[in-house]
């Protein structure tokens, strides 16, 4: 008789946490979606977008690396690592995250980081996310803790991954004039989920939905509902109207 309300109890307090947690992770995005909207990629936005996703992860050292010709320029900077401005060589961790193919995220535990400063360059806790579209790295999000800290959940990982689309599009627009207004453009990637967005930044390169699942490690069936969702929210007819959206945003060549 005294089992059920505490197994009931216990159901309520995880399903809260589960809506919390996906509140977080959907107000993150919009919000970086409104500030790169607005600014583009100037280093007052991707300041902003960094100190949202430190704040999002509970972690307090962060840097935003832009990919050069021979070295990663720093874009924006909080914590103990290099200012803005400052340049960094591929050390091997970068390089791996670097390397042609799958974009997900390098989670590493207590091991020396390059991107710390000070006496201490141990990392509790090191997530490097690549920033990566249209099959192109445009440079890294490093995410860091001092201390020893659990890793993100795999949720968490899928929502770095979306929000460095984002940073990724956002960066190559700095460079091209964007083919879409910054108010379409917001409006367009708060409507969409993150693996919705995903998807979408994959259509340009017509791939099959077989290919597209492989990469993303889903099913192909899993993937043609995403693309459904996707043409029925922006109102479009089929994939080539999506792909040209995509590549209006920057999303695809």
């Amino acid at each position: 008789m005294t089992t059920a309300p505490v197994d009931s109890a216990l159901a309520v307090r995880t399903r809260y946490r589960h809506s919390e947690s996906s509140a977080a992770r959907w107000r993150l995005l919009t919000d970086a979606a409104d500030a790169l909207a607005r600014d583009g990629a100037r280093a007052g936005a991707l300041s902003t977008v960094l100190s949202k996703v430190l704040a999002f992860l509970s972690l307090e050292d962060g840097v935003m690396l832009v990919l050069g010709d021979d070295a990663l320029q720093v874009a924006a900077s909080q914590g103990q690592v290099p200012p803005v401005g400052a340049r960094i060589a591929h050390a091997m961790a970068l390089h791996t995250v670097l390397q042609p193919g799958p974009v997900a995220p390098l989670v590493r535990q207590d091991v020396p980081s390059t991107l710390r400063i000070g006496r201490e360059q141990r990392a509790g806790l090191e997530v490097l996310v690549p920033l990566c579209v249209d099959g192109r790295h445009r440079g890294m999000l490093a995410l860091l803790s001092s201390a020893a800290a659990p890793p993100p959940h795999p949720d968490d990982l899928l929502t770095l991954q979306a929000l460095a689309t984002l940073l990724a599009a956002a960066l190559a627009n700095h460079q091209a004039a964007p083919r879409v207004g910054a108010t379409e453009a917001a409006a367009v990637l708060k409507a969409l989920t993150p693996r919705e967005l995903q998807i979408l930044a994959l259509l340009p390169q017509g791939w099959t939905n077989a290919a597209m699942g492989a990469h993303l490690g889903i099913a192909a069936g899993t993937v043609k509902v995403h693309v459904e969702r996707i043409l029925h929210k922006l109102d479009l007819n089929d994939r080539t109207q999506a792909a040209v959206r995509a590549a209006d945003l920057g999303l695809g060549s």
